[in-house]
């Protein structure tokens, strides 16, 4: 399963979303105003959408995230058994 994040870190549907998909062991792709949870999160099983986080100034030495274009974002998607939009 995959869930995609797109709430800032400090919202509660951020906090409950993360929180499922790591009870789920769920894969978990951050876009939008989620990418800034990656510089922040300590763990590293997490992809993060890179013209995201260009868009907010975060470069990839920043973050413990794996970073993904949106074409490996659509491979993520089509190799899931399903996929959870938070936002």
């Amino acid at each position: 399963m995959l869930f995609l994040i797109s709430s800032a870190p400090d919202t509660r549907e951020f906090k409950s979303a993360y929180r499922l998909a790591k009870d789920m062991n769920a894969d978990i792709c951050l876009l939008q105003n989620a990418v800034y949870a990656s510089r922040s999160l300590y763990d590293s099983n997490f992809y993060v959408l890179r013209d995201d986080m260009r868009l907010r100034g975060i470069s990839e030495g920043e973050i413990s995230g794996r970073p993904v274009d949106y074409g490996g974002l659509v491979d993520l998607m089509a190799e899931a058994d399903r996929v959870a939009g938070i936002f």
